[in-house]
Order: structure tokens, then C-alpha cells, then sequence
């Protein structure tokens, strides 16, 4: 059985002890940040699986924090949380790369579904991986169809919904398939 890590990252001392307690009693080993600065240095001495952090932090904002993740961390997902929702500032974060976005209040059987479907994510999946590349799914090794492949991997770890357009034959269907192999 793998050992899960998760660092959580709030200002709020109690909105941190709250999700703390919750990942504990799910089996998952927690660190905590109070802000970017030390949730970077947290995240450079220590291999995570799962990171929540908060959108407002007292030195920057948690897309920086999902942008930092995914250029050194990108297997990580990265979850927003945050009492200042609203659908721009969703968006926002899902196109830097967040796995989620969740409001405050966090109703703890949505937060135990969203550390669930992240830590899904974090499993090998050598199969999904294995089928994505094979010969007939994605042909080429150019470096557009690489960054095609980034994009899929990138994307099958979101939430969010996605819109694939083409010209007819241009293989939509085909990578419709891989974002699905490659998710959760």
C-alpha cells in the first residue's frame, strides 16, 4: 500500500488544522504552509503527491503556486481552494494546470472526493501511458505531436471539461481516447 503526502497551503491556521485532520483520517501524511514562499521550499525537500492550496495567500496567490507545480512538479495535482470563488478565477486556475477548484466553505465529502480522484492521479498507471503511445493511437515524434501528448496527459488530469476541434479525420476521437486512458 502506498503512502500518500499531501501539502496544504492556507494562511488560515484553522482552515489548515481542518484539512489536516481530514487527510490524516483518510491515511494521508500531511505538510503544511502558511504561504508560497514556504510551501515552495516544502515542496523542494519533499516528494507530494497532492497539494491544496488556497487562492489568497499573504505573498502571492495560489495560480502562482499551481504554475511553480507544474513547471517542477507536473505529476502533482494541485486543487484550489478559496472563499473568493467565482467562474473567472476558476477558469484562471484550471488553464495554469490546477486538478480542481473548490469553494469555502469545503463540505468534507466533497474535499474526500477530490483527494480521492487526485490520488488516482498520482498512482502509476503504466497501462493508460502504455496505450497512449502506441503504434495506432499517435503516430509521430515531432515536436508538435509531443507537445500533443504533454497536452493530454496535462489535460486528462483536470476536472474540467474539454472542447476538441478539427477538421474531419484530423484525429479528435483519437485524442478524446488518450485524455480518457490517462485520467482518473
Amino acid at each position: 500500500m502506498t503512502t500518500y503526502t499531501a501539502l496544504i497551503v492556507d494562511d488560515e491556521p484553522d482552515i489548515r488544522e481542518l484539512l489536516e485532520i481530514t487527510l490524516t483520517r483518510m491515511g494521508i501524511t500531511t505538510l503544511t504552509a502558511p504561504d508560497l514562499t514556504s510551501a515552495r521550499k516544502l515542496l523542494e525537500q519533499n516528494a507530494t503527491h497532492l497539494c491544496l492550496t488556497d487562492m489568497n495567500l499573504p505573498d502571492g496567490n495560489g495560480i502562482e503556486l499551481v504554475q511553480w507545480i507544474q513547471k517542477h512538479s507536473p505529476a502533482t495535482p494541485v486543487a484550489v481552494i478559496t472563499a473568493y470563488g467565482n467562474m473567472d478565477t476558476a477558469i484562471e486556475s484550471l488553464k495554469a494546470g490546477a486538478f480542481d477548484f473548490v469553494s469555502k466553505p469545503v463540505e468534507l465529502p466533497r474535499l474526500r472526493e477530490l483527494v480521492n480522484s487526485a490520488l488516482k492521479l498520482a498512482e502509476p498507471k503504466a497501462d493508460a501511458e502504455d496505450t497512449a503511445d502506441e503504434p495506432g493511437l499517435l503516430l509521430g515524434k515531432s515536436p508538435e505531436i509531443r507537445k500533443l501528448r504533454n497536452q493530454t496527459r496535462k489535460l486528462a488530469r483536470s476536472q474540467a471539461p474539454v472542447f476538441i476541434s478539427g477538421e474531419s479525420g484530423s484525429g479528435k476521437e483519437l485524442v478524446a481516447r488518450m485524455i480518457h486512458l490517462q485520467g482518473p
